[in-house]
């Protein structure tokens, strides 16, 4: 062999690669070697060290192996600053797509330090809470697990298919119009608070933020005694009911232990002090 051929552990050394990358480039016709020997050794012109070095150049810059070869099919400085172009762009949009997941990870972390704050359970109180948006879907049937879970679905895929991630809770809403039915879960269903205010689509709706009596339990988010138990204690302190009720689920099966085999949920009717009597 004279000077000017390398052999194939040479140039993989050369360009901190393995053996089997450059036999892999072989097989797919990405860079071949000028010639193997009858024992199967495969041997590289140094003039093909300048191709290999942009190979790696493009691979490290996130460029597809099939896109490289395509463009040493009909390489000009046009066709590489279009490529570099197209893996620009490419790259902004993960970017993009990364920035989103990373605000999703915020949200479910924030939801879940919150979890920290002790509170008494079955113990109403009030609370001011922010404006949210929620994506509401309405159950089929009584609530129970199995219509609570298929219904929960449901509103997931629909989150999905806009390309959020359900990242900030979900619960069950009451109509306050059926608050003194029989039928109180008419008009009910699951709400999924939506991680990012910018959607105005089917199904979204607002909830106003306000005074709030919440009372933290360990139930299933759709029990009517929890609801009937709050209503009560806030007609008793003097308030009256302004809106729908939300009952969150802060804590679901994927928590349960030796201790508690229910939902931890945080039950949220709307409320207003009552004008004194005059």
């Amino acid at each position: 062999m004279g000077d000017e051929i390398v052999t194939i552990s040479e140039m993989a050394k050369l360009h901190h690669l393995t053996r089997q990358t450059l036999i892999y480039y072989d097989h797919i016709g990405l860079l071949k070697p000028v010639s193997i020997n009858q024992h199967g050794y495969r041997f590289y012109s140094v003039f093909q060290i300048p191709v290999l070095r942009e190979i790696c150049l493009l691979k490290k810059l996130g460029v597809k192996l099939e896109d490289i070869k395509k463009s040493f099919e009909n390489r000009n400085p046009d066709t590489v600053i279009n490529l570099l172009k197209l893996q620009k762009e490419s790259i902004e949009k993960q970017i993009q797509e990364l920035n989103k997941t990373k605000n999703h990870l915020e949200h479910r972390i924030r939801f879940y330090e919150a979890l920290h704050e002790e509170h008494p359970i079955n113990t109403p109180h009030i609370k001011e809470i922010g404006p949210r948006k929620v994506l509401f879907v309405p159950f089929l049937g009584e609530p129970c697990k199995n219509v609570l879970h298929l219904t929960l679905m449901r509103a997931w895929n629909q989150i999905f298919d806009w390309g959020m991630v359900p990242s900030s809770g979900f619960g069950t809403l009451i109509r306050c119009s059926q608050f003194e039915s029989e039928d109180l879960y008419r008009g009910a269903g699951v709400f999924v608070v939506l991680p990012e205010e910018k959607y105005n689509l089917s199904g979204i709706e607002e909830i106003s933020g306000g005074t709030y009596a919440c009372m933290y339990k360990y139930s299933f988010p759709y029990y009517k005694d929890d609801f009937f138990t709050l209503k009560e204690w806030v007609e008793t302190e003097g308030y009256e009911i302004i809106g729908d009720a939300l009952d969150l689920c802060l804590l679901d099966t994927t928590f349960y232990n030796s201790e508690h085999e229910v939902d931890y949920c945080c039950l949220q009717i709307p409320v207003k002090k009552k004008a004194p009597l005059t």
